[in-house]
């Protein structure tokens, strides 16, 4: 992205014409690229444009982050069809037969 031209991005205004400025607002404040620079869930939330659907009793905050080390694990092909497995087992348990866990510490070395 750094060897891109820099350019002025055309104005939310132009791209959505018939939208409120509150949706502009809070579109182009989640749309900052930086991290730092884009607004957090709970702003997000408090912002007007989503006055309407905001209950602070009814939005949970998580007590820790969330953790991404499951990315980390390097997906074989059995092990990528047991992940699909599991995940069609916890939507629609009685239309799948379960494939069998393997055990990734017992597979054959090879030569």
């Amino acid at each position: 992205m750094r060897k891109l031209p820099s350019t002025a991005p055309e104005p939310l205004s132009k791209q959505f014409p018939n939208t409120s400025a509150d949706a502009l607002d809070l579109m182009r404040q989640m749309l900052q690229i930086h991290p730092r620079k884009r607004v957090t869930v709970e702003n997000a939330l408090a912002h007007p444009f989503l006055s309407q659907l905001h209950s602070p009793d009814d939005e949970p905050v998580a007590e820790t982050p969330f953790d991404y080390s499951f990315e980390n694990e390097k997906l074989v092909r059995i092990r990528l069809q047991e992940l699909i497995w599991q995940e069609c087992r916890h939507f629609r348990p009685s239309c799948l037969p379960v494939a069998p866990v393997r055990d990734p510490s017992n597979r054959r070395q090879e030569p």
